[in-house]
């Protein structure tokens, strides 16, 4: 019974510590999405050749425009906003 009562204790202080420390990456990279900088992006390109892109801009969303001017066989995913 003991036991049962400490697991139970220990798998709640970990489960709020987790949640709390994925909710404040979240928020981070939320507020990164919007920032103006340096953002990262991965090309998943047609031609086999995949790639890891930077570009500045904006916000991502400006970012992400300029790159796929350029890179239009390529499908981009955001990573993050490079912190200098």
């Amino acid at each position: 019974m003991k036991l049962q009562v400490v697991l139970g204790a220990v798998l709640a202080l970990s489960t709020t510590a987790a949640f709390a420390a994925t909710s404040d990456i979240t928020s981070v990279r939320r507020a990164d999405f919007a920032q103006a900088g340096t953002h990262q992006f991965y090309a998943w390109c047609a031609d086999g050749q995949d790639r890891v892109l930077r570009q500045r801009g904006a916000s991502a969303r400006d970012a992400l425009t300029h790159l796929q001017a350029d890179h239009s066989g390529c499908r981009l995913t955001w990573q993050g906003r490079i912190h200098a």
